[in-house]
């Protein structure tokens, strides 16, 4: 025990020193970053436009297909795809839905890159896309690219047998942005504007740590070796606590202020691995008995859903007829409507290490400014503005 303290210590002492490194960087406009600044953060479409204004061989950047060549290469693309006569569409309309990023030569090549930050997949997504692209290509003349954060594979219910490629921006946009940031040492505009993406992409994929402190953590952890597999056999349980941590901090103030109270007591009260059902219990006296139920926040997080909603949920098998709060179709369960939750982000999923860095990164932050604390906190006014 006296050795996993003494780990933890010198793992401590780094992280602060990479603090203090942050805000000097800080202090010195290091860390200023138009994209941040324009809340590209978990926009697809946003990110989707970004990558395809460089892959674009028209593209105004007046490089041709230099970038284009560049991600070929980084993807090991195999279609031969004749990059020069490539054109390239963002969210291309199909029969059957929206492509994120379509690139097609003149030979009829093709490549599609499903952009996924932080949404979930749809119904038969890549299924679709697969079967648009045999038409229109013909088999072997087309690759499907799926883009994540993480580089994790995509539900079964949306690829099915498809075969497609895991790419990541933490690995691969990275590594195009590197090559590309290279390929623009004449065009110093280009170039800065590669560098502010490129230290985007690695603060959205929690590689921004400084290189030296992050070579000294894993000399100090690769000393350590077993003390290191000790902590990480309790990843699942390392992970409920920070889960515990930033709902209990950024839920339970939003709902003492408005007169309610968290229910932990509820057997899936954040223990499900995939996710959470939070209690609001009403703590008012209402002046009439109209209330039918508490609020609740439905937080399911698992691989082949995504998704975080709330509303005012009942186990009566009869409901009195009500006004309709939220826009989803009212039901038994849901008397008043439900409404997904705007904000959720990356939050949706839950049991990712990207989300669980996140979290705990905003437990030090003040309570107003988590993005789903307004929202959560506008609900609970609305329910007492009808109802108390």
């Amino acid at each position: 025990m006296e050795k996993l303290q003494s780990l933890l210590n010198s793992v401590n002492a780094i992280l602060q020193e990479e603090k203090i490194k942050k805000e000097e960087s800080l202090r010195r406009g290091e860390r200023f970053n138009m994209f941040q600044v324009c809340g590209v953060d978990h926009y697809e479409v946003m990110h989707s436009s970004i990558i395809a204004s460089f892959l674009d061989p028209k593209g105004n950047h007046g490089q041709k297909d230099k970038y284009l060549k560049a991600f070929i290469s980084i993807v090991d693309d195999r279609t031969g795809i004749e990059t020069s006569s490539c054109s390239v569409y963002t969210e291309y309309v199909t029969n059957d839905g929206r492509i994120d990023i379509l690139i097609e030569d003149k030979k009829g090549k093709g490549i599609i890159i499903e952009n996924k930050v932080y949404a979930a997949d749809q119904w038969e997504q890549l299924k679709r896309y697969d079967k648009f692209s045999k038409d229109k290509y013909g088999e072997g003349n087309y690759a499907i690219y799926y883009l994540t954060l993480d580089k994790h594979d995509a539900s079964d219910s949306s690829a099915g047998e498809v075969a497609y490629n895991c790419i990541s921006y933490g690995e691969h946009i990275l590594n195009w942005i590197e090559e590309c940031i290279k390929e623009s040492a004449t065009t110093p505009l280009i170039r800065e504007t590669f560098i502010q993406y490129r230290n985007h992409i690695k603060q959205l994929t929690n590689q921004d740590m400084d290189t030296m402190n992050k070579e000294k953590l894993l000399e100090i952890l690769k000393r350590n070796l077993s003390e290191t597999v000790n902590i990480l056999s309790l990843e699942s349980e390392i992970k409920k606590e920070v889960r515990r941590a930033y709902i209990m901090k950024v839920l339970t103030k939003v709902a003492d202020n408005n007169g309610f109270e968290l229910d932990d007591s509820i057997e899936d009260f954040i223990n499900m691995r995939d996710g959470a059902v939070i209690c609001f219990k009403n703590t008012h006296d209402p002046k009439v008995p109209s209330l039918y139920g508490n609020f609740v926040l439905k937080w399911y997080g698992g691989h082949a859903s995504n998704s975080i909603y709330y509303g005012i949920m009942t186990q009566m098998s009869e409901v009195p007829k009500v006004e309709t709060l939220w826009p989803e179709v009212n039901d038994a369960f849901f008397p008043y409507g439900f409404k997904w939750l705007a904000n959720s982000g990356l939050y949706c999923y839950w049991d990712r290490t990207p989300t669980i860095i996140q979290m705990q990164k905003e437990i030090d932050m003040e309570v107003d400014e988590y993005p789903i604390a307004k929202e959560i906190d506008d609900q609970l006014k609305l329910i007492k503005e009808k109802f108390f």
